[in-house]
């Protein structure tokens, strides 16, 4: 695992403004809460003021509307455009070559990402999109079992009431209401290694309802805040359906099943890649959500650069930027047209790593890829082309990785799939923290390195881990102690490297959300 895009200034992961929260402040209706004390908070009446705040009076519930304004963050300027019709949803972000656009059509979530590759929501961002729908939608009280009143809190200097919000089958998000006026002053939710917060200001009338006009959204490094300016809304206007159909997923350009000899290097796998008529040695990474040249790469092929994004690995790290590649080839494969991230690897990584480029999300998203690590082989080719082998694992692909539950001691957990970790098994803080005992504490200190330095960690050995049929029986772990970065993440229980993975035949077969196990011949040196 060598990065995680943009992380703080990620457009698309989650929608940044909270755009449908259009609560007005009425003194007769709201007078009530001023001064009141958290204990004396009636939840049901808070929401329904909050709910008859969400307009003036006499008018109807808001189901259609359009938006569009500006965007400023991660050393660069660009737009935003939201369509809305009941269920239905849209939201274009574009912010230099930081091309998104999310869709909802009903209770179905979808996300392109800049370079066209389209995915449906299954997992952790599922969850959170339907609970940022339900506080959008302003239903709040008629949901009050979805709502807990946490007490009183001062956001901005000001004193607010914190609600935590949990939609059916959803995550749980925080809405922090102006104990005056009852207008949100922020949202957050846990993202990745920490938690997100959506300040909201600026609150202005169009046709009898209320918006935030300014929203800033921040992961508490402000250098990353990315500021959403609303320039125009529109309410109650025609809306074409077609805005809402989801374009088709981007695929390789092949013509028939490619092979491709592995390179072995320092534990890890890379990939020979042709980008300019020079081939250059990529990192084969599911652990990585783009694709990532070097800078020196990028300089050597003039590319222009562009914003300045927030990298998160072994820490979190500035110094990313973007830029557009028109080819990349892989054997007899071509990758069209893609935006990659640029960043000093070796500077980045303490000089732990030097390397040209990594290859991840886009490569697997665009073909079935077969990986034998044993026999230093690389397959792949157009969606259905390769016969699916082995045990079949649903993966989670909703933030650009592969995410697959698995039985790590009993305890069923997501883990990421991650070709680029040289290691057996890494376990993050989180996870373990919150399972006591799952693995003994040691005193065998080690360090773990990847984008941004270097963390802390400690050896030890899991039980047991079972990958389908195959049950894996003390299994060398890594248990990280970072507090920020992709080893600190909150989502996932940890990471399977390529000390287990070397055991198997790996089938990703993304655009199906499927991994397949296959043995290989040394699998049977780890059962028990």
């Amino acid at each position: 695992m060598w990065e995680r895009f943009c992380r703080g200034t990620r457009l698309c992961a989650r929608t940044l403004a909270k755009y449908l929260i259009t609560v007005v402040a009425c003194s007769a209706i709201l007078g009530a809460a001023v001064g009141a004390k958290a204990s004396q908070v009636d939840l049901a009446d808070l929401l329904a003021r909050y709910e008859r705040a969400m307009s003036d009076p006499q008018t109807g519930r808001l189901t259609r509307f359009e938006m569009a304004g500006t965007l400023v963050g991660a050393g660069s300027a660009g737009s935003f455009h939201i369509w809305h019709d009941g269920n239905n949803e849209r939201l274009d972000q574009n912010l230099g070559l930081r091309r998104e656009r999310k869709i909802r059509t009903g209770e179905r979530f979808f996300f392109v990402d800049e370079s066209g590759f389209a995915r449906e929501y299954h997992g952790v961002l599922l969850r959170h999109s339907r609970t940022e729908a339900l506080i959008d939608s302003g239903e709040l009280a008629a949901t009050a079992h979805c709502c807990k009143f946490l007490g009183s809190a001062h956001i901005a200097g000001r004193a607010a009431y914190e609600l935590a919000v949990t939609a059916e089958g959803g995550d749980t998000e925080f809405l922090y209401l102006d104990a005056q006026t009852a207008l949100p002053l922020r949202l957050a939710y846990d993202e990745d290694d920490g938690q997100t917060t959506i300040d909201l200001s600026d609150w202005r009338t169009v046709n009898g309802r209320r918006f935030a006009f300014r929203n800033v959204a921040s992961d508490g490094n402000h250098a990353f805040d990315l500021t959403q300016i609303i320039a125009s809304v529109v309410v109650d206007a025609p809306i074409d359906d077609a805005l809402f159909i989801v374009p088709p997923s981007r695929s390789i350009e092949m013509h028939g099943i490619e092979h491709v000899a592995l390179i072995e290097h320092d534990g890890h796998f890379f990939v020979p890649v042709e980008i300019g008529g020079r081939t250059y040695r990529f990192l084969l990474d599911s652990g990585a959500q783009g694709i990532l040249l070097d800078r020196h790469v990028a300089g050597t092929l003039n590319l222009h650069e562009e914003g300045t994004f927030e990298a998160s690995g072994a820490q979190r790290t500035g110094g990313l930027r973007l830029a557009k590649l028109a080819v990349l080839r892989i054997g007899g494969a071509t990758i069209r047209d893609s935006i990659v991230a640029t960043l000093d690897l070796g500077a980045s990584s303490h000089g732990a790593f030097r390397i040209d480029g990594i290859l991840g999300y886009p490569f697997f998203a665009s073909a079935v890829v077969r990986v034998d690590f044993a026999g230093k082989m690389l397959s792949f080719g157009p969606p259905g082309s390769l016969a699916s082998e082995g045990d079949y694992i649903d993966v989670d692909l909703d933030r650009g990785l592969s995410e697959a539950m698995l039985s790590a001691d009993g305890v069923r957990a997501p883990f990421m799939i991650d070709t680029g970790n040289a290691a057996d098994v890494l376990l993050y803080g989180p996870f373990v923290a919150s399972h006591p005992g799952i693995v003994p504490t040691t005193l065998a200190d080690m360090r773990s390195y990847g984008l941004g330095g270097s963390t802390d960690s400690y050896r030890s050995l899991l039980r047991e881990l079972v990958l389908g049929t195959t049950t894996l029986r003390d299994v060398d772990v890594g248990v990280m102690l970072a507090t920020q970065g992709a080893f600190a993440d909150r989502f996932d229980a940890g990471n399977i490297g390529l000390g287990v993975l070397r055991k198997f035949i790996v089938t990703f077969d993304y655009p199906n959300e499927a991994l397949f196990f296959e043995k290989s011949g040394n699998t049977s040196a780890m059962e028990r």
